[in-house]
């Protein structure tokens, strides 16, 4: 229920963001460019400002690097957003 909670807050959260930073997991087999290439469309069509970065390992000080966007979506291991989202 926590977890869910989490989860509603952040995207709720993420919808108000007029910038964002994709980040596509290259460890292994994560990432998904296809999903990268919808959220691409998808933030374009709504006039938001992105940028794609590719990234093999993920956390909250690599993160902390980052200027400029309001919003994180990463594609990749669904766990590190549990594991990293609150950090």
């Amino acid at each position: 229920a926590q977890m869910y909670h989490n989860r509603r807050n952040a995207i709720r959260e993420a919808a108000a963001a007029s910038s964002f930073c994709i980040i596509l997991g290259t460890l292994g087999r994560q990432g998904n460019p296809r999903i990268v290439q919808r959220l691409e469309h998808l933030l374009t069509t709504k006039g938001r400002r992105f940028v794609v970065l590719l990234m093999s390992e993920l956390s909250p000080s690599r993160l902390a690097l980052v200027s400029g966007a309001e919003a994180f979506v990463q594609v990749a291991c669904p766990r590190l957003s549990i594991d990293w989202g609150h950090a």
